[in-house]
């Protein structure tokens, strides 16, 4: 790893600590008070400077069987057996003007202080009546008895798993203006970034990776403001929904990033996701929230293995590659599991100022892609362009070799005597190679399938001519596809390598095939001959385009893969896959600076 990598590595990590830090600090809630047998006195505690956590030992008695010991205790309230549960503690405070901050799992409760029942205020926008509510506590109340009457509500009604907190009236208030500020910058940060990714996607019409980027930034921002009625009214259903189709998305998203051996793990993923999505959408509510918690499992194993093949990945490629786009993409994947874990199994009452935390991060270390991309594409672009400068002569000297002129040329003038016309088809084909070759052949110039195929089809009648027919050639090519571009002189190498070094030196049967298709919206290009073969462990490359040369030009196109297999005495066949490219008039169209 080079020194600048690690550079980067660090002061990223460094940026991560002191946002967490600045993001949690003053708002964290502090442990339990200490509570014993229902009864706590908080005249010595830091109630009057911070929010703690109203935990320990309440008394407990059901309100169906009442029977039970009303000295039974619980550590906190929490969902019983019973429709109505009933929960006490003696409270004393000191001076000062303190409130309760009432969890969402216990919003459709009752409170009483003394006997007496008491309202709380709702906090939010009063959207949903699942949200957390406020209890402004009397000045001159300083020693009470503070009841809470649970019911459960049939097929709807959260476990209580939260703690209710205690604390003085502005610092209440200020933390729930923090958790708000929190989710208003998180729902700003994801459309920015979803605008950004939009924004470069108009200049990069044929990158699919800024197309799915926008999509997931999109969703999510709607999953955000759909989050317990925010900004759009809605269900737990279209939340849940509009998250896995963000997740969804950030695969798609990955798969264009980096295609590596794992891609097809990830194709995969998505199908499982799809049918989640449709039950999120059916399921009836009675049994939500346990398919709720079973989908998050799901996704958590899903990137618990994704975040595993990334890591394996990158510490097997990661000195011969440029890794730096993957591993800000593992960094984040990484946050944001964390951020998951905390949202789905950590019950505090820091879970959503963490989990919030963890959002913003993984969202800035998303952003943080988009100049990473665009910086590495631009970079191996420059790359190609030097390669094909410093190697152009060497280009034009493979592809026209002086032995090959000289045998075509005495084929000429032989068939001048016997067959003038073979003669003149033969110079025919050989003028339109060689001009192909002069006029397209710089490797930075994007020709047509139709071009290409015009010169592999004079190359091929030479050689036949030359080689008195003794190998056939078989063409299985989408007519729909001639008229994309494609890099120029890509396929007719490996022809020619496929006549050289395959037909030539193997005495059997002799049999060429091109085929070119359309596969999962893609170009699909393979070469196969019946030839000798080779062992693909060793270097086989040819003096003029080689293997290593093809494979660094098509580097820059986005999904574009190259394949080669190779049997001894059997035959090699080498696989293109190149994404479709439409012809255009503008010279830079797809450069975006």
């Amino acid at each position: 790893m080079t020194r600048n990598r690690m550079t980067f590595i660090f002061i990223l990590v460094m940026l991560i600590g002191v946002s967490l830090t600045l993001l949690i600090q003053h708002q964290s809630i502090n442990p339990a008070v200490n509570v014993k047998q229902g009864e706590v006195s908080l005249l010595s505690s830091s109630v009057q400077d911070e929010i703690l956590r109203l935990d320990g030992s309440w008394r407990y008695e059901s309100g169906i069987v009442s029977e039970v010991d009303r000295r039974s205790y619980r550590t906190i309230p929490f969902t019983t057996p019973y429709r109505e549960s009933t929960y006490e503690i003696d409270l004393t405070l000191p001076t000062g003007t303190f409130a309760l901050l009432i969890p969402a799992s216990m919003s459709s409760s009752t409170f009483l202080i003394d006997g007496t029942p008491v309202d709380t205020t709702q906090i939010g926008n009063n959207r949903l009546s699942k949200q957390p509510s406020l209890l402004l506590l009397r000045e001159e109340s300083r020693q009470f008895r503070l009841t809470l009457q649970h019911k459960q509500e049939a097929g709807n009604s959260l476990p209580i798993e939260e703690s209710i907190l205690i604390g003085p009236l502005h610092q209440i208030m200020t933390a729930q203006n923090a958790y708000s500020g929190y989710e208003f910058f998180m729902l700003l940060i994801s459309l920015l970034i979803a605008m950004f990714y939009a924004i470069v996607y108009l200049f990069h019409r044929n990158e699919r990776l800024y197309g799915y980027g926008t999509a997931f930034f999109l969703l999510t921002s709607l999953s955000l403001m759909s989050r317990d009625g925010m900004w759009i009214t809605g269900s737990d259903k279209l939340t849940l929904s509009l998250a896995l189709l963000s997740i969804i998305m950030l695969i798609e998203f990955a798969r264009c990033l980096e295609r590596v051996s794992f891609d097809r793990f990830l194709a995969i993923a998505r199908y499982p996701l799809y049918v989640l999505t449709a039950l999120a959408i059916v399921l009836p509510h009675s049994i939500y929230s346990v398919f709720e918690y079973f989908v998050w499992m799901i996704v958590l194993f899903i990137t618990f293995f994704w975040v595993g093949l990334n890591i394996g990945w990158l510490l097997e490629k990661y000195k011969t590659t440029n890794t730096l786009e993957l591993l800000t993409f593992t960094l984040a994947q990484i946050i944001g599991y964390i951020g998951i874990m905390m949202s789905t199994f950590i019950v505090s009452p820091n879970q959503q100022l963490y989990a919030n935390t963890f959002t913003i991060i993984y969202f800035l270390l998303m952003f943080l892609l988009l100049p990473i991309h665009l910086s590495t594409d631009k970079k191996k672009k420059q790359q190609v362009e030097a390669l094909a400068s410093q190697h152009e002569m060497s280009f034009f000297n493979a592809q026209i070799k002086p032995h090959f002129l000289y045998n075509t040329f005495g084929n000429v003038i032989a068939l001048c005597y016997t067959s003038p016309p073979d003669a003149a088809r033969l110079l025919s084909h050989l003028s339109t190679y060689v001009r192909f070759i002069f006029e397209n052949g710089r490797t930075d110039h994007d020709i047509s399938i139709r071009q290409e195929i015009d010169m592999i089809d004079s190359y091929l009648a030479i050689e036949q001519t030359r080689f008195q027919d003794s190998f056939e050639v078989v063409k299985e090519i989408d007519d729909s596809l001639l008229d994309f571009m494609i890099p120029s002189l890509l396929i007719q190498p490996l022809v020619e390598n496929a006549v050289r070094h395959g037909l030539y030196r193997h005495p059997g049967q002799k049999r060429i095939t091109l085929s070119i298709q359309e596969q999962d919206g893609a170009i699909d290009i393979r070469v196969r001959d019946t030839g000798s073969g080779f062992d693909t462990g060793q270097s086989n490359e040819s003096s003029g385009i080689g293997i290593c040369n093809i494979k660094r030009r098509i580097e820059h196109l986005p999904g574009a893969t190259f394949d080669l297999t190779s049997t001894i005495n059997r035959g090699t066949a080498v696989q293109l896959r190149l994404p479709k490219q439409e012809r255009t008039n503008h010279i830079n169209a797809y450069d975006f600076n």
